[in-house]
């Protein structure tokens, strides 16, 4: 089934891994361009997180809800689902109450802005990434139960 000892789905281990039940954040990162998810993976990964990818709408919505990611990294322009309805369909449901949506497009932010934060977008940010903003971003979102459980 591709799991960890812990029963979860998971990408590839770090080091360290199994230390705590689950100490690394789990990001969803939503997006049809192939390189574009695998460098978003291998980017985020080498900073620690685990990672899960879905490379249309419908499937980030049933991976979100089996594994209820910290932050969703989401492609404005997705096959199936874009990138609003899926913020809009997660937003439904409480356990997304709390979890940051971040846009990710090459649209102009003006013409969308507005329209991903009534969806329920927490963030926009424009391609090509801003790797220093994305950082921030991740900065602003770590949950202190986790950065408890790092210093533990």
């Amino acid at each position: 089934m591709g799991s960890t000892a812990n029963g979860q789905e998971s990408s590839r281990p770090a080091s360290g891994a199994g230390i705590f039940p689950r100490p690394r954040r789990r990001i969803l990162v939503a997006e049809d361009s192939a390189d574009s998810r695998e460098m978003l993976q291998v980017l985020l990964e080498s900073k620690g997180y685990e990672v899960i990818s879905a490379g249309d709408g419908h499937l980030a919505v049933e991976a979100a809800l089996r594994q209820l990611p910290d932050l969703i990294l989401v492609d404005l322009q997705l096959p199936g689902l874009d990138g609003l309805s899926i913020a809009k369909e997660l937003r439904l449901h409480p356990e997304f109450e709390r979890v940051a949506i971040i846009i990710i497009s090459g649209c102009d932010p003006w013409r969308y802005r507005d329209e991903a934060l009534t969806a329920g977008c927490d963030d926009y940010l424009l391609k090509p990434i801003n790797f220093e903003r994305l950082d921030e971003i991740l900065i602003e979102r770590v949950p202190l139960s986790y950065l408890r459980a790092r210093c533990a």
